[in-house]
């Protein structure tokens, strides 16, 4: 199976899936795949991403509030 392929179906797995995917497989992997500091730094900027969600959607909602 390519890339192409198993990426396709991942993204068309449902989130249940994709959830287990990223918590059970992706430590599985991660001492062989993830060799050097680019892949660390990439799951860092998705990891920060999702952390600061909530609070720049509160922020956004503040600022309409204080005509921003």
């Amino acid at each position: 199976m390519s890339f192409e392929e198993i990426k396709d179906r991942v993204i068309s797995m449902d989130e249940a899936d994709q959830k287990r995917l990223i918590t059970e497989v992706v430590p599985e992997v991660w001492e062989k795949a993830c060799d050097d500091s680019s892949c660390a730094f990439k799951l860092k900027d998705l990891v920060d991403k999702d952390f600061m969600r909530p609070y720049e959607e509160m922020s956004t909602d503040d600022d309409m509030y204080i005509g921003i």
